[in-house]
C-alpha cells in the first residue's frame, strides 16, 4: 500500500510523456502537410517549364527564398518584392551590384555564368529573372558565404516591352544609382547626429562645418528638398543651423518611381530638421556630453 501513490504518479507521468510525444508528432505531421501544400501551390504558379524555373524550385526546397522576380505570364506573378537587389542595369548593360558582387552566384539558362556573360545580355532578350537569398535564421540552414543567387532565363527572339517589363528594368536601372530604390528613411536626435557626422554617415545627408554648423553634402544639394521646422527653404540655408540646436533630423530617400522618371520627377531626397533654438545659445544649463562633439559649449 505504501508504494501505490508512487506507482500512480509514475503511471501519470508516463501518460503525460506519451501525450507530449503524440502532440509533437502531430505538429510535425501537420507542418509536413503544410509544407507540401505550399510547395504544390508554388509549383502550380511556377511550373518548371525551363531550366531556370527548375533551379528556382530546387533552391526553394533547400531554404532559399525568391525575393525579386520578373516572371513571364501569370496574373499572380510578382514584379518585385524586396531588397537586396543583387543585379542592376547600368544604361542597358547588366551587372552585379557592387556591394553584393562577392556574395552572389550567377546562373544563365540553368548554368553557372560569369559577369562577363551577364554583361553581354540585352534586356530585350531576357525572358525571366529571379533573385534568391539564403534563409539566414532557419534552424537547419547552413552557412553560405555567397547567400545570393541570380538566375536569368533568356529568349532566342526579342521580347516586347510591356509595362510590367519596362518597370522592372527601370527598377534595375535605379538600383544602379541607389542602394534603396524602394525608398528609405532615417531619424537622428542631436547625439545620434553628432555621431553620424563624426563618422561621415551620408544617410544624414549633412556634414558639420568647423564652427559646428550643418551643411548639406554637395552631392545631394541639387536633388534634395529641405525643410526647417516645416518650412521649405533653400539647401544653403542648412548652414544656419548649429548642431546643438537640432532636436530631431529626418532624412528620406523617395521610391524610385518618384524620382527616376522622365515626366516631372521629384527630388530624390528630403531633409527635415526640427530645431530647439534656445540650445544654440551659450547656456550653462545645457551641456553637450558627447565624444563626437568638440564645440566650446
Amino acid at each position: 500500500m505504501m508504494n501505490r501513490p508512487d506507482s500512480g504518479r509514475s503511471v501519470w507521468i508516463r501518460y503525460v510523456m506519451l501525450g507530449l510525444v503524440l502532440c509533437v508528432a502531430t505538429l510535425f505531421a501537420c507542418r509536413h502537410k503544410v509544407d507540401n501544400r505550399e510547395r504544390d501551390v508554388r509549383r502550380a504558379l511556377l511550373p518548371a517549364t525551363n531550366p531556370t524555373r527548375a533551379m528556382v524550385l530546387e533552391l526553394e526546397d533547400k531554404n532559399w527564398f525568391c525575393h525579386l522576380s520578373l516572371v513571364k505570364n501569370g496574373a499572380n506573378a510578382p514584379l518585385w518584392k524586396s531588397e537586396p537587389i543583387a543585379v542592376v542595369l547600368r544604361g542597358n548593360q547588366f551587372a552585379l551590384a557592387d556591394e553584393y558582387r562577392n556574395e552572389t552566384i550567377l546562373y544563365i539558362n540553368g548554368k553557372a555564368a560569369s559577369e562577363t556573360q551577364l554583361q553581354k545580355l540585352s534586356p530585350e532578350f531576357v525572358d525571366e529573372v529571379f533573385v534568391l537569398r539564403k534563409w539566414e535564421y532557419s534552424s537547419d540552414a547552413e552557412y553560405d558565404p555567397k547567400p545570393n543567387r541570380v538566375l536569368i532565363q533568356t529568349s532566342s527572339h526579342p521580347i516586347q516591352f510591356t509595362q510590367k517589363r519596362s518597370r522592372f528594368f527601370t527598377l534595375l536601372q535605379a538600383a544602379a544609382l541607389s542602394k534603396h530604390p524602394f525608398g528609405e528613411t532615417y531619424s537622428f536626435n542631436m547625439n545620434q547626429l553628432l555621431e553620424a557626422t563624426f563618422f561621415h554617415n551620408k544617410n544624414a545627408l549633412v556634414e558639420r562645418t568647423k564652427n559646428q554648423h550643418l551643411k548639406l553634402y554637395d552631392e545631394f544639394a541639387d536633388n534634395t528638398d529641405v525643410l526647417i521646422n516645416g518650412i521649405l527653404v533653400k539647401p544653403e540655408d542648412v548652414t544656419s543651423v548649429h548642431v546643438r540646436e537640432v532636436a530631431r533630423l529626418y532624412t528620406r530617400e523617395r521610391p524610385f518611381t518618384d524620382w527616376f522618371r522622365a515626366d516631372q520627377p521629384s527630388s530624390r531626397f528630403e531633409l527635415n530638421i526640427q530645431t530647439a533654438p534656445s540650445r544654440a545659445k551659450r547656456d550653462s544649463s545645457y551641456y553637450v556630453f558627447s565624444p563626437f562633439y568638440s564645440g566650446d559649449f
